[in-house]
């Protein structure tokens, strides 16, 4: 299984237009797609965020998978479900997508109208974006930043951007502990992946810190594309500096692939590069204690070492974090200075700091935390 991977620190259209185009004709996409008609571009589209954030796929990439699409004679559509319950309108205008649907002839589809497919699972019952399934193929173009509840995001937990609307929010509900979340992603991947023809992963530009929304733009200055988004994935969160054993669900999705580390195939100049001094949240292992410790040593370390979400001085009052919250557990009434939030029902989904437009939710933690999450 091979991942392509090429330097590239700007967003210069010819530039990543090349890179792509030598990428899909070593990794067969064109070959692949010979007899498909139309295609989904699913980029990553969180929430109305200004590309120069790095919290979105930028649109210079996109436009560059676009035109090679369109030089192939293909239909092409655009489509995600931005998280939580912010305008869809309003992601378009500010991720890019209105200007390319102006200056292209391609389809803009919000997952949240047109329809679901309903997917069966071993373990989960998924509700699919229809228009996953009327396309021929899905080309998956994600975004590369570290997250806070996940530790890493890339390819394969874009393709969890097909589950329509604030749909999403209630898996986060039903599964709160990060290894139930990691199955989730994990097999929803398992029901998609045979329809994604290429991944893209846009690292010019990525986060790091508090992602998927809240972290710091960081300048990494590479463009990477794989048939297998867990391929991709494995080998981009090794370079962050992550190890296997704290991603779980890309382990799970490598089996879906029927992948094997040691086979992945990459450029020689590669194999050993890890990025300098990434700011990860290690939050992995303290979770795992808190899920399976006894009573006693729960009790110690929940008073010791926690985080939580709360608000800062940019909050608008928008109410889109109560809007999103999969449990209810945010309040806004008048006169007060920011929603207010309910801890006993607070299942730290981080969906509020996910969705907030206005970087307003932060993650407040205890003096342990606070030394130990970086």
């Amino acid at each position: 299984m091979k991942v392509c991977i090429e330097s590239i620190s700007q967003y210069r259209l010819e530039d990543i237009k090349k890179i792509l185009a030598r990428s899909f004709e070593e990794l067969g996409v064109f070959n692949a797609l010979a007899t498909a008609h139309t295609l989904l571009i699913k980029p990553n589209l969180l929430g109305a965020h200004h590309p120069d954030k790095a919290i979105t796929t930028h649109p210079v990439v996109l436009e560059a998978v676009i035109q090679l699409m369109l030089d192939a004679g293909k239909d092409v559509w655009v489509g995600d479900s931005p998280g939580g319950s912010t305008p869809v309108k309003a992601v378009w205008h500010a991720t890019g997508i209105d200007d390319l649907a102006q200056r292209y002839p391609v389809r803009v589809c919000n997952f949240s109208e047109g329809g679901v497919e309903e997917v069966i699972t071993e373990s989960n019952h998924f509700s699919l974006s229809s228009y996953a399934y009327q396309a021929d193929a899905i080309i998956n173009v994600a975004k590369y930043k570290t997250h806070s509840l996940m530790l890493y995001t890339g390819a394969v937990k874009n393709l969890y951007g097909l589950v329509p609307g604030l749909k999403k929010a209630d898996y986060h509900r039903q599964k709160p502990k990060p290894e139930e979340f990691a199955h989730v992603i994990s097999e929803l991947y398992g029901a998609i992946h045979s329809r994604v023809v290429v991944n893209v992963l846009d690292g010019i530009w990525g986060m790091e810190g508090e992602g998927p929304s809240a972290g710091e733009p960081r300048n990494f200055g590479v463009l990477m594309a794989s048939s297998s988004a867990s391929a991709l994935d494995w080998v981009a969160a090794r370079m962050l500096g992550f190890k296997p054993s704290q991603l779980s669900y890309l382990q799970q999705a490598m089996m879906h692939d029927g992948i094997l580390p040691e086979n992945i195939e990459i450029p020689m100049a590669w194999k050993e590069k890890k990025f300098k001094k990434v700011k990860i949240r290690r939050i992995g292992f303290f979770i795992k204690v808190l899920a399976y410790s006894p009573a006693f040593v729960k009790s110690i370390f929940r008073r010791m070492y926690d985080y939580w979400p709360d608000f800062n001085d940019q909050c608008k009052k928008c109410g889109i974090c109560v809007k999103s919250c999969p449990v209810g557990a945010m309040t806004l009434t008048p006169g007060m200075k920011h929603p207010r939030i309910d801890h006993d029902k607070c299942i730290k989904c981080m969906c509020c700091h996910e969705v907030c437009p206005y970087q307003a939710v932060y993650i407040k933690k205890t003096f342990l935390a606070k030394f130990l999450v970086k």
